[in-house]
């Protein structure tokens, strides 16, 4: 227990000169903690409150090291986006490598609408717009997220949508298709869960279908039990709660079935969403349309 405290006390002396203070942890991911801290940037007086992300060299595997971390700092020094976290600076100590972030002083999506229950359309809609401009921007630069999924959603203290954590994002060409198996299952294409090469740009799409269906009905669309159960709802017509089916808009569910199409040659791509009738009357700030009884499985 000595060895223990002294060795925290260490990295808060070693963190302290750079001008940390860190207090709470925010989160927890396989290889990474996240925690909040007062930055006080070099030649201010005043400190800014950050998200600190604290990576372990010495218990992550190899691979993780190699490929997937060099990754994420390579791409987060470039990117630079109004809804995308942004990174301040990474540096290493004592082999743990500490990635500084914007603080989203909200929380993440999901907590959100597991406290607000079904999102309105003017809610789910600004968001939902947010989250495209910045996937659409990532995909311009070349970069794939491919672990898009509430929880990587954060609300800004104005309530702006942030995309975070690319721990999984690479950097890929208009053709190329990755392999590697990446995210969570219930946010996954069914290309991927099938084991198939797969564009990155077309499963971020997927995983922001999902995305919209939580927030819109509150529940996830797909039984993720087991990947042949997943892959059955994903086969299946899409599943609106009987809670929800009379509230939302015909033209919602009729987006949320453009995007979560099973068929990837058919499933919307960003373009095509931009321009859909519930995307473009919730920008123009129409939400007065009555919603109908739709004909999805219920």
């Amino acid at each position: 227990m000595g060895k223990l405290r002294a060795l925290f006390s260490s990295d808060e002396a070693l963190l302290q000169r750079r001008g940390y203070t860190v207090g709470t942890e925010l989160g927890e991911g396989t290889y990474s903690k996240v925690k909040i801290a007062t930055w006080v940037r070099p030649g201010e007086k005043a400190g800014i409150k950050v998200a600190l992300k604290i990576i372990n060299k010495k218990t992550a595997p190899s691979d993780f090291k190699e490929k997937f971390l060099p990754r994420e700092l390579e791409i987060i020094e470039k990117i630079d986006h109004p809804n995308i976290i942004r990174r301040y600076e990474s540096f290493e100590l004592g082999g743990k490598v500490y990635i500084c972030l914007e603080w989203a002083g909200h929380g993440d999506l999901l907590q959100h609408v597991r406290l607000k229950g079904p999102l309105k359309d003017q809610e789910s809609s600004k968001y939902f717009r947010e989250m495209c401009t910045g996937v659409e921007y990532l995909h311009k630069n070349g970069i794939v997220h491919r672990d898009l999924k509430c929880e990587n959603v954060l609300l800004s203290k104005r309530n702006s949508a942030k995309i975070a954590d690319f721990g999984f994002a690479r950097t890929i060409g208009p053709m190329e298709k990755s392999k590697t198996y990446c995210g969570s299952a219930a946010y996954a294409a069914p290309e991927l869960l099938q084991g198939m090469p797969y564009k990155g740009v077309i499963a971020d799409i997927w995983s922001l279908g999902v995305i919209l269906y939580i927030m819109s009905c509150s529940s996830m669309p797909f039984r993720d039990g087991n990947i042949k159960t997943l892959l059955s709802d994903q086969k299946a017509p899409l599943h609106i709660p009987r809670s929800v089916v009379n509230t939302l808009a015909t033209d919602l569910k009729d987006l949320l079935l453009k995007i979560l199409n099973f068929n990837l040659e058919q499933r919307y791509t960003l373009p095509k969403i931009k321009e859909h009738g519930w995307v473009k009357r919730c920008a123009e700030g129409r939400f007065d349309v009555k919603p109908t009884a739709g004909s999805s499985k219920s």
